[in-house]
């Protein structure tokens, strides 16, 4: 593969201010050339969108950080033709530095490349020869939405002159302006590399309902017409505002969460003004501008959206104008199989069908916290989404291209960024463990030992950087330094200060798991037991440090002046879920001081993963179900759609989490807005094929499948999931209320099954029964 692009902008190279810029080329074919295979490689800084002879092909890339750019490959051979051909991209760049998660940053590119099928002729590559201009048809000068993402748009429907259309004069544009060489050392982009996942799947979605409608002086009839079950039919939305002033509005709700873009299809006979407002509540947020030409058109911003509710707003138009369609291009990872979940209770199969959609709504180009807010790539949403993807999707894809983003930005004295997938300041400690558990539970449900090896450097530096934090006492200390963010849990109720013991307990536990990896990789390798001798040692000096055998309890953190005589809940399930209780403490923790309440309660729906799973080892599987009914059939009570980012069961039934209404720690913080659509909060998407039918997949990757006894209720249960090598593990039973069970497992060959002798149901796989193990 050979490049001979250039990097190109539409004027001096550097970062730009919000700026949308066109690029245009014009490319001749024979006939014979127009038969043959043509391959397009592309990519920008931040992002394109890509039309040849008018059609859109495709936008991109994968979000990354500029030291590691990726491209896009397009097979074109079938929006080509013989003649005259156009190839036109609209390139964005965010250009601005403050923003939250250190996100979009970098200097304005964009690099094209058609050739044929071996690479030998290349039909088009950008050079100064290519035609550009800063884009006409949007306005720059907009507000932020919020300093966690990008600017709200206004376009300009009127300035559209067909610019991407064969036939087209270009005159007045300038030259395009040679920014790099591919694979210059000094290029703003010095590596150049190729998609790691699908391009994202489409789907259309329509609204389901309309909440309200607004004449504000205006007047609208025919809201109905965009509904859902009446996609088919001619009729059309009308609003007028002629009537000076007036802002005819009509709100719509989709149901649920949809993420993607909206596509409005209108009729303005003398022109107009449509504003689009989001939300993921009704707290409705303007977001989108559109000055309308006169007569037809089909509108949709350049940005991603994700809400619950839209809203349509009409000023300004002369005449009535006439909305046609609307409808929401929704965009996701393209999951191929998916887990399916029947477990006999209407409320436990809710909460797993809400999880698994929220988990799609986060998963795009990579795992993402929220797909409003910020979009961002963090790494503990992301080690909380992969267990999931593994238990419902079998697909290993997203979390290896996901993992390998966060060992390309590592900080050089070792860390790991707590966001990404580009370089920043983010510094959370207990992140930076979470990495490594990521990498840990990857590798053993996808057997990947060549992503082992490539990560080794990585995982030895971040180990090293460990080992750096401890002071004379062997614990991590000053985890409450400036300018980092020490997380545990999104609550007040932990003491931070100093020897933070979550952060060392985290540390023990990745200094447990990374032996583990090093003995895989290396296991005559004198360091393996070095890590062994580490993890003794921290474990001797936790212990020595921070335990309170008479309270049977950990302290939160140990400072200058000693113990904090400070506990939570959370300290002490962190040291449960760390290995650092032995059965007999776990089960007093959890009987003297969870159950009766001793301790202020787990709030928010992260570390209720970390809860769920310590009772499931503690084999407490009615306490954990308990917990899942409760909690999460309180969010469904209140009217969610997708798991929020925050919830506090506590609050009064009327109040869901909001800047307003409180549940977060952010409350009246209006700069932060609140997530209603968080994966972190999806763990029961894989704790529920646990618990209730018994099925253990993490160590998948050695064709090792772990089975115990399942949940068995009255009625009947089944669950089909998908599996990492191909086919699908079957368990299904009934109970009768007699009491008698029927059912069986079904397994397809080469997986080895472990199971207690006890086992309640018939194991079988597609060669021969299946004998269980103790």
């Amino acid at each position: 593969m050979k490049w001979i692009s250039k990097w190109i902008w539409a004027d001096e190279p550097g970062r730009k201010h919000n700026q949308y810029a066109d690029f245009r080329q014009a490319f001749w074919l024979t006939e014979n050339e127009a038969e043959q295979f043509l391959r397009l490689r592309i990519s920008a800084r931040q992002e394109y969108s890509l039309r040849i002879n008018g059609q859109w092909v495709g936008r991109g890339p994968s979000p990354c950080t500029p030291e590691w750019q990726y491209y896009d490959t397009y097979d074109i051979s079938d929006y080509i033709r013989s003649g005259e051909n156009v190839v036109a991209a609209v390139c964005y760049q965010f250009g601005e530095s403050d923003i939250v998660t250190g996100q979009m940053q970098g200097e304005a590119g964009f690099l094209l490349q058609i050739e044929n099928e071996t690479g030998t002729e290349i039909r088009t590559a950008t050079n100064r020869t290519w035609k550009a201009r800063v884009s006409p048809s949007w306005r720059t000068t907009n507000e932020r939405i919020s300093r966690w993402g990008g600017f709200k748009e206004i376009y300009l429907a009127a300035e559209e002159d067909g610019w991407e259309l064969p036939g087209y004069s270009d005159e007045g544009w300038t030259q395009a302006v040679e920014i790099a060489g591919v694979g210059e050392t000094d290029s703003p982009w010095p590596n150049l590399i190729p998609r790691e996942i699908p391009f994202l799947a489409k789907e259309l979605r329509y609204a389901v309902s309309v909440v309200r409608t607004e004449t504000n002086f205006g007047s609208v009839s025919g809201t109905e017409w965009l509904l859902i079950e009446n996609v088919d039919r001619a009729e059309a939305l009308l609003m007028d505002a002629s009537t000076p002033g007036s802002l005819p509005a009509v709100v719509y709700d989709f149901g649920t969460e949809v993420v993607g873009r909206p596509i409005l299809t209108i009729d303005a006979p003398k022109g107009g003004v449509i504003r689009i407002a989001y939300g993921e509540s009704l707290e409705l947020q303007e977001v989108d501008t559109f000055i309308l030409k006169h007569g037809q058109q089909q509108l949709q911003p350049f940005g991603r959206r994700a809400c619950r509710f839209l809203k349509v707003m009409l000023m300004a138009a002369p005449e009535v104008v006439t909305v046609k369609g609307l409808c929401f291009e929704q965009v996701g990872y393209p999951f191929a199989r998916q887990t399916v979940f029947d477990s006999g209770n209407t409320r436990f199969d809710a909460i797993h069908e809400v999880s698994l959609y929220t988990t799609r709504m986060n998963c795009h180009d990579h795992t993402e916290d929220c797909p409003w807010r910020e979009k961002a790539l963090w790494v503990v949403d992301g080690m909380v989404m992969g267990k999931i993807i593994y238990a419902n999707y079998a697909d290993t894809t997203l979390m290896r291209k996901c993992l390998l983003q966060g060992a390309r930005i590592q900080n050089k004295d070792g860390s790991i960024p707590g966001t990404g997938p580009e370089r920043n300041a983010v510094l959370l400690p207990d992140f930076c463990a979470y990495w490594l558990l990521g990498v840990y539970d990857y590798w053993r449900y996808s057997g990947d030992m060549e992503l082992l090896r490539e990560l080794k450097p990585a995982i030895d530096r971040l180990m090293d950087w460990f080992e750096r934090q401890t002071d004379e006492t062997g614990l991590f200390a000053r985890a409450d330094r400036p300018g980092w963010w020490c997380f545990i849990d999104w609550t007040d109720d932990v003491d931070r200060r100093d020897k933070v013991s979550a952060i060392s307990f985290l540390y023990y536990k990745a200094l447990v798991v990374y032996e583990r990896m090093q003995r895989a990789l290396t296991p005559a390798d004198a360091a393996v037991d070095r890590t062994s001798a580490r993890a003794k040692r921290l474990n001797d000096v936790i212990r020595r440090q921070l335990w309170l055998p008479d309270l049977g309890l950990y302290v939160d953190c140990l400072t200058d002046e000693g113990q904090s005589g400070h506990f939570s809940l959370q300290t002490n399930f962190m040291a449960v879920w760390c290995g650092l209780m032995d059965k007999t403490e776990t089960n007093r923790f959890l009987d003297d001081y969870y159950l009766l309440g001793k301790l202020p309660p787990v709030r928010g729906p992260f570390f209720q993963h970390i809860v769920l799973e310590v009772l499931r080892d503690a084999g407490r599987q009615e306490q954990a179900l308990a917990v899942i009914q409760e909690y999460w059939g309180a969010m469904l009570n209140r009217g969610a759609t997708t798991w929020w980012e925050t919830f506090d069961a506590s609050m009064p039934a009327c109040t869901i989490p909001s800047t307003f209404q409180g549940h977060t720690p952010t409350y009246l913080q209006e700069s932060i807005p609140v997530s209603l659509c968080h994966a972190w909060g999806a763990s029961p998407a894989y704790l529920l094929n646990q618990l209730i039918f018994g099925v253990d997949l993490s160590e998948a990757g050695s064709r090792l499948i772990r089975l115990s006894p399942p949940y068995l209720t009255n009625g009947s249960a089944r669950i089909a999931i998908p599996l990492p090598h191909d086919g699908t593990l079957t368990i299904q039973w009934a109970k009768l209320n007699g009491g008698d069970v029927t059912g069986e497992v079904t397994i397809p060959g080469g997986y080895q099954v472990i199971a207690p002798v006890s086992y309640p149901l018939r194991i079988v796989t597609e060669l021969s029964d299946a004998t269980p193990a103790s």
